[in-house]
C-alpha cells in the first residue's frame, strides 16, 4: 500500500508516525513544499526572542517514512490517483492525506506589501529575515492584527527592547476569543507596558521609507511590519480535484474526504467542533497530532473516529497568562463573571454544561477545564468554584470516584 501525505506538519508527521504501526509493510512518503526538515512553527515567537536556537525546533522524522524536501503539490487526480509537483514530478498512491497546513492572510495595500521589512509569520525563513533587519534594543515595529499570533510576535520583539504598535481593524483586540472586558483589561496591561493599540484601524500604504499610513489618516515610522492576523488553509492545489471544499476540506467523522481513499488533517481539515456542533477550521497542534493520527487509522484499515476538536488559545504574552475556548464571546443568563483590577474569569453554562471559559492572569489547570469543555461535563453545582480557580484535579477526581471529602 503507498501512502502519500501532503504537507510536513504535526499532523503529517503524526500519521505517518501511526501508519508504520498499522501498515509496517505500507510505503510511506511526505511531500513537503518546504526545503527545511521538519520543525515546530509553534516555537517561531521563542526563536524570534532569542530564547531557542533553529536546532531546538527540529522535530524526529518518523522512522521508515521518506521525507521530499522542496515537492510542493500543485494538483491532484483523484480518478487516477496521483499528485502532481511544481517540480514537474508526479507520486503515485493508493491512499492520501491532505494536511497541507495553512498560509498566512496579508491584504493588499497599497505601496511596499513587498518591501524587505514587511513580513508575515509562518515559516522559519520569516523569522530569520526579521532577525536580520532588527538590532536588540532599537527600533519601532508595527504589527497589523492582534490576535494569538500578532500578540505572540509583538511580544518576541518588544522583549528583544522594540517598541511595538498594533493595528486592529476590529474593536478590540484578540476579538476572535475574547469578550469586550476581558480585551479592554489586555489592553490596559499592554499599554503599561508602553505598548500603542489602535483598533478599528487598518494599513492602507507603506512607504519605502518604513512610514506607515494608517485607513484613519494616522501615521506610524517603522522598522518593521508584521501582519499576524492568522491564516487560511493552503488549498490551492486542489481546484478541480473534485474534492469538497469549503473553508477547509471537508471530512466526515473518520476524517475521509468526499473522494474515496483521500483524507485531511490539521490546519487544511474542517472538521467537527465539539462545542458549536459544527464542522470548522481549529488550527490547533494538539487537534493536528490527533487528526492525524485518527486518519492514519483509517488509511491502514481499521475503524478510527475523531471525536471533535475544541476551539481555544493558552498563551503568555507581555507577562499576561490567557486562556479561551470554546464559545467564550457569548452573553446571557448562564454567563457567570469575576473581576479583579488584574484578572478576569468567565464561565458559559448551557443547562448546567461548561460551553466555554476566558481565563486572564493566574491561568490554573487549563487542562481541567479544556477537558471538561470538550467531554460536555455538567458542572451546575460547582460552577463558582470553577469562577474562583478552585476548582483543581483533586476535587475532579474526588468527585468522579465519588469520594465524599
Amino acid at each position: 500500500m503507498k501512502y502519500l501525505i501532503i504537507g510536513c506538519g504535526p499532523a503529517a508527521l503524526s500519521a505517518a508516525a501511526a501508519l508504520r504501526k498499522v501498515d509496517p509493510e505500507g510505503i510511506v512518503t511526505i511531500l513537503s513544499r518546504q526545503d527545511i526538515k521538519p520543525y515546530a512553527r509553534m516555537a517561531l515567537p521563542y526563536l524570534l526572542a532569542g530564547e531557542v536556537e533553529e536546532k531546538d525546533l527540529l522535530l524526529p522524522s518518523p522512522p521508515g517514512t521518506e521525507i521530499l524536501l522542496g515537492e510542493e503539490a500543485i494538483r491532484i487526480d483523484t480518478d487516477r490517483r496521483e499528485i502532481a509537483t511544481a517540480a514537474g514530478r508526479t507520486y503515485p498512491y493508493d491512499r492520501l492525506l491532505i494536511a497541507s497546513g495553512g498560509t498566512p492572510e496579508r491584504p493588499k495595500i497599497g505601496g511596499g506589501g513587498d518591501l524587505p521589512f514587511v513580513f508575515t509569520v509562518r515559516d522559519l525563513p520569516d523569522v530569520t529575515g526579521i532577525r536580520d533587519r532588527i538590532r536588540r534594543g532599537t527600533g519601532h515595529a508595527v504589527i497589523a492584527g492582534a490576535g494569538p499570533v500578532g500578540l505572540e510576535i509583538g511580544d518576541a520583539l518588544h522583549r528583544l527592547g522594540m517598541s511595538i504598535t498594533f493595528i486592529v481593524s476590529s474593536k478590540r483586540l484578540f476579538s476572535a476569543m475574547l469578550d469586550l472586558p476581558a480585551a479592554e483589561l489586555v489592553r490596559r496591561k499592554l499599554a503599561d507596558k508602553g505598548v500603542e493599540i489602535r483598533t478599528g484601524d487598518d494599513i492602507a500604504r507603506i512607504e519605502r521609507d518604513g512610514e506607515v499610513h494608517l485607513k484613519s489618516g494616522e501615521r506610524r515610522k517603522s522598522d518593521v511590519v508584521v501582519f499576524g492576523k492568522g491564516v487560511r488553509p493552503s488549498l490551492s492545489f486542489l481546484e478541480g480535484s473534485g474534492i469538497a471544499v469549503d473553508r477547509g476540506v471537508l471530512v466526515d467523522d473518520r476524517l475521509e474526504t468526499n473522494c474515496p481513499g483521500v483524507y485531511a488533517a490539521g490546519d487544511a481539515a474542517q472538521a467537527f467542533d465539539v462545542v458549536y456542533g459544527d464542522k470548522r477550521v481549529n488550527a490547533l497542534w494538539p487537534a493536528a497530532v490527533e487528526q492525524g493520527r485518527v486518519a492514519a487509522m483509517n488509511m491502514g484499515g481499521f475503524k478510527a473516529f475523531y471525536p471533535g476538536s475544541l476551539s481555544r488559545n493558552v498563551l503568555r504574552v507581555f507577562g499576561i497568562s490567557i486562556l479561551a475556548a470554546g464559545r467564550c464571546r457569548e452573553e446571557g443568563p448562564d454567563v457567570r463573571r469575576s473581576e479583579t483590577p488584574d484578572s478576569y474569569r468567565k464561565i458559559v453554562l448551557d443547562r448546567g454544561i461548561l460551553k466555554g471559559l476566558i481565563s486572564i492572569g493566574e491561568v490554573r489547570n487549563e487542562g481541567l477545564y479544556l477537558g471538561m469543555i470538550k467531554s460536555g461535563a455538567d458542572v451546575a453545582t460547582y460552577a463558582d468554584s470553577l469562577l474562583r480557580g478552585s476548582y483543581g484535579y483533586g476535587r475532579y477526581l474526588a468527585r468522579s470516584m465519588k469520594i465524599k471529602p
